[in-house]
């Protein structure tokens, strides 16, 4: 891995835990409650297969949960 591809995952990593950040800080209770870890993830950039291996979860499950989450 070259210099340029290890900052874009340093970027990538740091732009998810402000993501996440800025949900816990900002959302009610109900509002998180009600809130997917799997979308935030993947809605801040990262790639399925490392969402379940973050969450502990079959790929599978993860590609469902952000299936249905779409509709």
């Amino acid at each position: 891995m070259n210099d340029s591809q290890t900052l874009k995952n340093i970027e990538k990593k740091i732009s998810i835990l402000i993501a996440l950040t800025t949900v816990l800080t900002f959302s009610t209770t109900q509002e998180r409650s009600e809130m997917k870890p799997e979308i935030i993830l993947s809605k801040a950039g990262l790639e399925k297969t490392e969402i379940a291996k973050i969450l502990n979860k079959s790929l599978a499950a993860i590609q469902k949960t952000i299936q249905r989450s779409k509709k």
